[in-house]
């Protein structure tokens, strides 16, 4: 018996815009192959900036401002990077660290159920203080994911900053937020 197989789309996760005078008015996001009309919820807003086409989403745990780029100018966007507004006095995605000389995590705690857990890291994990910030890189079935937390007011606790796939580029990560800071949009 034959088996047809189909490939992915190269836009897939992509997403498309619609403008009107300047404002987004229109998302779509392809999946499973075909373009599919998002729906702008209330909690959510979606710019136009000099990064890129940046979507900010409110919930009770805070803000998550996700970058989109189109890196080739064919009108497709993808997620570049994803940062995390916690609401002040909230620790969700918060960690204590250790370090020894050269920057290495020795030990983590996270935050859980009103309490500091020690936590262990996962075999594919690694974490590291890189240039004021501490990076988490994780590989799954050949794919890389990395996780920035950042301690801005310097009290210990280090909470998530960014998130994204692919080769880390921290500087990109601290223009995109030194600009998103300028905008107002992140702390």
């Amino acid at each position: 018996m034959a088996r047809t197989v189909t490939a992915t789309s190269p836009f897939e996760g992509g997403y498309r815009f619609t403008l009107t005078d300047g404002t987004i008015t229109a998302v779509a996001e392809m999946e499973k192959g075909r373009w599919q009309n998002e729906r702008i919820d209330r909690n959510e807003s979606w710019s136009v900036t000099a990064n890129g086409v940046v979507k900010t989403e409110t919930d009770r745990d805070g803000t998550a401002v996700t970058l989109f780029t189109d890196a080739n100018g064919d009108g497709v966007y993808f997620e570049a990077y994803s940062l995390n507004r916690p609401v002040a006095g909230t620790l969700d995605d918060a960690y204590r660290f250790t370090f020894d000389a050269v920057g290495t995590v020795t030990s983590l705690q996270e935050w859980d159920d009103g309490r500091w857990e020690a936590e262990r890291p996962d075999r594919n994990e690694t974490w590291r203080l890189q240039d004021g910030l501490v990076v988490k890189t994780e590989v799954e079935k050949g794919r890389v994911e990395w996780t920035v937390y950042a301690d801005s007011n310097n009290d210990g606790t280090w909470t998530e900053l960014a998130d994204g796939q692919g080769t880390l580029d921290l500087v990109g990560v601290k223009t995109l937020l030194a600009g998103l800071t300028a905008e107002g949009l992140v702390y």
